[in-house]
């Protein structure tokens, strides 16, 4: 499964569409971390057909009720949590969201809220816990471009050109 994460496009939307053009519009899921869900409207007229899961950020003032704050998927066997960050301090460290995603029993963090890009395992006791944050779409140019097959997670930080 090939998945394009974004997070942080504060009223850029056309930067999503122009990560997305890249891959010719061939991606499985499009998963959308906070802070600018309405950008998503572009992407999702010219793209129907992907599906798009999203959750709300910090900025995200006049989303529906409808929008999560958070959710867990499985992908292909891996348990992520999906959230924007900034419930769990992520920009001061990431000791409560590795804490919240092992109470969750997530295998991974898809994050938001700092603007950095992060790609890394962090372990809690034996326990292993994969941190992706895209980075910002608008201030970085930065998305996430996930591969999942057969419970393996391949994630990497792609930059728009």
């Amino acid at each position: 499964m090939k998945i394009l994460v974004f997070s942080d496009s504060h009223s850029c939307p056309n930067r999503i569409l122009k990560a997305i053009d890249a891959h010719h519009g061939k991606c499985d899921l499009i998963i959308f971390l906070g802070d600018g869900l309405r950008d998503l409207d572009l992407a999702s007229t010219k793209y129907p057909s992907i599906p798009i899961v999203k959750v709300k950020g910090n900025c995200d003032y006049f989303a529906s009720n409808y929008v999560l704050d958070e959710t867990i998927l499985d992908l292909d066997g891996i348990r992520v949590l999906i959230t924007h960050g900034h419930k769990y301090g992520v920009k001061y460290g990431y000791d409560t969201i590795l804490q919240y995603a092992k109470e969750k029993e997530a295998d991974a963090v898809f994050f938001g809220h700092t603007h950095v890009p992060c790609d890394r395992i962090e372990y809690l006791d034996e326990t292993g816990i994969h941190l992706f944050n895209p980075g910002s779409v608008a201030t970085s140019c930065t998305y996430g471009v996930v591969n999942t097959s057969n419970g393996v997670l391949v994630t990497n930080i792609a930059k728009i050109n």
